[in-house]
């Protein structure tokens, strides 16, 4: 009885429904222990039979995991953090990069010819380009329209604004298909 209160009192209240509804019948049966004033005067049989069903019904709930902070599992856990992170966050941040690059001067090649063959007024090319740099197959025509205009290969505009996007979706693709889903 003692043991019971004593671990109850120490786990901070975290305990399986099981065992937090064996304190009522643990403190009950210390109350008549205590009024009784010798312990061979009181049955236990309710006691028995309370920690029996709580017995029982332990094995049906999970496990309680522990709610104390463990510094060893936490540094392990920073370990292989820091080297996943420094595994992939260079590469990620790279191509984050590129593709940052590569919107950007898909909005400004969009803008340039549109200004430079439909709409004359600069502020309103502007706003229109923008907003159709960003529709997929528009986006990508006019932004290899304008970069060719601007003197770039053709070959090398097709690679930067069809060939990459291309890899980029069909890549996204084959994992979405690997991953089951």
């Amino acid at each position: 009885m003692r043991r019971f209160i004593d671990g109850w009192r120490t786990s901070g209240g975290a305990v399986p429904r099981a065992i937090a509804g064996l304190q009522s019948t643990v403190e009950a049966f210390e109350a008549d222990v205590l009024d009784a004033g010798q312990d061979g005067e009181v049955s236990d049989d309710e006691l028995r039979q309370a920690a029996q069903r709580a017995l029982a019904n332990l094995e049906e709930e999970p496990a309680v995991a522990p709610h104390t902070f463990d510094r060893t599992r936490a540094r392990e856990d920073m370990r292989r953090f820091q080297l996943q992170f420094r595994g992939c966050a260079g590469v990620g941040c790279v191509l984050a990069l590129i593709w940052v690059g590569l919107c950007v001067l898909q909005i400004n090649f969009v803008i340039e010819w549109i200004h430079a063959n439909v709409i004359p007024n600069v502020w309103l090319s502007a706003l229109i380009g923008f907003f159709l740099a960003w529709v997929p197959i528009v986006g990508n025509v006019l932004a290899f329209l304008g970069a060719t205009a601007a003197g770039w290969p053709a070959w090398v505009a097709a690679i930067v604004f069809f060939a990459a996007p291309a890899v980029t979706i069909f890549s996204g693709w084959s994992r979405y298909r690997r991953s089951g889903r």
